[in-house]
């Protein structure tokens, strides 16, 4: 049987765009000198990334100058990585590209988590202008598992109809001794959780989330005459660490 050889990959093949490619060699030369200068390299690799930094500045100039086409440019380039980058100053290069792009959308991730985190804390700030400050509490539910946002009055479980309070939200009440002068059931809490758990349409605790609810709650301060932030009371507390939920 005659013996299969394989050629060998040339990471500049899929790394180098065929259109624009003075942008990229532009985009990629400043990265990599920004790169050459804060890591810390092996001697023969910081060589390596060296050669390929002076090689972007040619791709560029020949570009920028029109001594060659685009595609003439570009094969030039993606050659010379092939012959000669045995040290592998353009993967490291790819590598260090991958890393930092990576490490941006993980920041960008958990920046988007944290704004709508904050929903909790600004739902329940815009329920409070449409109460009339009369002792109320307002709560905002902000869920990152469905990304939706739920709000809450305080006194308003108690009237619900019997078909309007959730079975789940029962069983968790039965689980919590009174601390405070007014009921379990008689906080903003409870009704925004009511509401969560129709929606998502709960039918066993397992259904409950508790990691991804953030709750806030706003308070009348009538001494000073504004609402202000609250924390979970006596009786919210209790049921709030038995699912893991959260404040913000």
């Amino acid at each position: 049987m005659a013996e299969t050889t394989h050629a060998s990959h040339n990471p500049a093949e899929e790394a180098v765009p065929t259109t624009k490619v003075k942008e990229w060699a532009s985009s990629a030369r400043i990265e990599l000198g920004q790169w050459i200068r804060t890591a810390t390299l092996s001697s023969d690799l910081k060589a390596a990334a060296e050669e390929v930094w002076k090689r972007l500045g040619a791709l560029e100039s020949a570009l920028v100058n029109q001594t060659k086409s685009e595609a003439e440019a570009r094969t030039a380039f993606v050659t010379w990585v092939y012959e000669n980058d045995w040290n592998g100053g353009f993967t490291w290069y790819l590598e260090e590209k991958a890393r930092v792009v990576a490490e941006a959308d993980r920041l960008a991730a958990e920046q988007a988590i944290q704004r709508f985190i904050a929903k909790a804390r600004t739902e329940a700030q815009k329920a409070t202008r449409t109460q009339g400050g009369l002792g109320t509490v307002v709560a905002g539910l902000a869920d990152l598992g469905t990304q939706q946002t739920f709000t809450g009055t305080s006194g308003a479980y108690p009237y619900l109809p019997g078909t309007g309070k959730h079975p789940i939200m029962e069983e968790l009440l039965s689980k919590v001794g009174q601390g405070e002068e007014w009921t379990v059931d008689n906080c903003a809490e409870v009704d925004a959780m009511n509401k969560y758990l129709y929606k998502i349409k709960a039918r066993l605790m397992s259904d409950v989330q508790g990691k991804n609810l953030y709750f806030h709650a706003e308070t009348w301060n009538w001494e000073k005459r504004v609402w202000q932030p609250r924390k979970a009371c006596g009786n919210c507390d209790k049921w709030l660490k038995l699912i893991g939920a959260r404040r913000v």
